[in-house]
């Protein structure tokens, strides 16, 4: 059945105490530089190739196009470190080097990589979204606002907040399937998790069986709480990065 936010806290806070609500902090400290890095290389790396054969009408699919690839390149640092945040996260007792040690005696390395597909499926939309929404938001900015108003970083806080919580919005049902896939074989599951589903569409058909389509929706306020802040945070830092380095003013 499905909680109520305020009880999953309460239970998390009366089991773990504070700190049980940071489990798996470390994991996502160790792995967001990576992951960025490779992120943002590959993005522009892309989009630098398949720019210029677009119209400048059509260039947004560049960016859609870029945000995909670059999904794809950090799934493999992303993955892995998914699974090891959600075993610790499940096991407030975990560090994150005994919960990759156990991942790893229980299913082997490619234990690691479980729910990827799940992972693909949900980042690659979620990155064409995500660039196609702010893509079209700064052109509407740029397009009414002086040239001060262009320079400041509030309209892309702002673009970049509703691009994230969009993106995050229709790609939920993707992020509950991974969770479920990558903790369908603990000895304290989630609620409502089972173990005998394998892969993104018995996982899909076993949740809206048991749960309704409603349940593909498990989570999705905090998520898109979390993208508003996240896709804030990433595009104006991007935004203010690129025009550093390019000399923009």
């Amino acid at each position: 059945m499905r909680e109520p936010i305020a009880k999953v806290i309460g239970r998390i806070l009366s089991k773990r105490g504070v700190l049980g609500l940071y489990s798996g902090l470390s994991t996502s400290l160790a792995s967001s530089a990576p992951i960025s890095a490779i992120y943002t290389a590959s993005y522009e790396s892309v989009k630098g190739k398949i720019l210029p054969m677009f119209p400048q009408e059509r260039q947004w699919v560049a960016h859609c196009l870029a945000g995909g690839c670059a999904s794809v390149a950090t799934s493999f640092v992303y993955t892995p470190s998914e699974c090891i945040k959600q075993r610790c996260q499940m096991n407030g007792a975990l560090s994150a080097w005994s919960a990759t040690r156990s991942i790893i005696a229980t299913d082997g390395v490619f234990g690691l990589y479980r729910g990827w597909t799940a992972v693909l499926c949900r980042n690659i939309p979620q990155s064409a979204i995500k660039f196609f929404v702010f893509e079209q938001l700064m052109k509407t900015v740029y397009q009414a606002c002086s040239r001060g108003a262009q320079t400041s970083p509030w309209p892309t806080l702002a673009a970049g907040g509703i691009a994230g919580s969009t993106a995050a919005l229709f790609t939920t049902p993707f992020d509950t399937i991974k969770t479920r896939l990558q903790t369908q074989n603990l000895s304290v599951p989630l609620p409502g998790a089972r173990s005998v589903s394998r892969g993104v569409l018995p996982t899909m058909k076993d949740i809206i069986a048991h749960e309704g389509v409603g349940g593909l929706y498990r989570g999705v306020i905090p998520r898109m709480f979390i993208y508003v802040t996240q896709g804030a945070v990433f595009f104006t830092s991007y935004e203010m990065a690129r025009r550093a380095l390019l000399g923009y003013s």
